[in-house]
């Protein structure tokens, strides 16, 4: 992900509100992430600070280029408060025998990119091996189909990170994600429990293959009516399937 590249004056004027304002809203003990850096959750602990950090247009913090205000520079003691707090919640993201190795850092974009080079595998072999082997036999059970579905797409986020494919041409991109569309209302589906088995079937009829967000509205519909029709009522009922 390409880090913006800001002038001085750019992070002097656009990345920094007042001393004051930063006294009351950027607290450095803000827990800026419910991920705390383990070393091996680089890539999710990694987006989250982003979007975070770059939420509060701080981003050029982030950036080995961006140059730091001369010590003699009246907007030295602006730059010099927000890197420090910047590096707080960093390190503070971070559990704490992990956050110990960077307490020494000067900057907050030293800790970043030393952050980077230390967990982010090359190809992610590993992280992207452990989410696949753990998804690949989840079973909805006693979850409710929206806890069951959440957790699904929390890890094919996850997958979609370590992947992270580059691509020649557009037909291929489309291509490939129409089959994995395919292979995630597959697995959803594989995971439901019995009851649902009504749903399933209509769904894998469809043509073309709903969109794996629309199979799962359609099953939590059916979950839904299912909380509020008699059994009876339930066995004589059949939605229309999709068009």
């Amino acid at each position: 992900m390409t880090n913006p590249d800001h002038s001085t004056s750019e992070v002097s004027s656009h990345n920094h509100p007042s001393q004051s304002e930063s006294q009351i809203s950027d607290s450095s003990l803000t827990l800026i992430t419910t991920y705390k850096l383990n070393g091996h959750n680089y890539l999710p602990w990694s987006q989250s600070v982003r979007l975070y950090i770059t939420g509060r247009r701080k981003e050029a913090y982030l950036d080995e280029s961006s140059p730091i205000p001369a010590p003699t520079d009246p907007k030295y003691n602006t730059w010099l408060s927000e890197n420090t707090m910047i590096m707080s919640w960093l390190i503070n993201s971070m559990i704490s025998e992990v956050g110990e190795d960077f307490m020494l850092y000067r900057t907050a974009a030293e800790i970043w990119a030393a952050a980077r080079d230390t967990y982010s595998s090359a190809d992610n072999t590993s992280e992207l091996f452990g989410v696949k082997n753990y998804i690949k036999n989840l079973r909805q059970g006693e979850l409710s189909v929206i806890k069951y579905y959440g957790l699904l797409n929390k890890y094919w986020q996850q997958i979609d990170l370590y992947e992270n494919l580059d691509w020649r041409c557009q037909e291929d991109q489309m291509l490939f994600n129409k089959q994995k569309n395919q292979r995630r209302v597959f697995q959803f589906l594989s995971g439901l429990n019995d009851e649902f088995d009504g749903a399933r079937g209509r769904i894998l009829a469809s043509k073309p293959l709903p969109l794996v967000r629309e199979v799962f509205s359609e099953v939590r519909r059916e979950e839904s009516r299912r909380e509020v029709m008699p059994p009876e009522s339930l066995q004589s009922y059949s939605p229309a399937s999709f068009e």
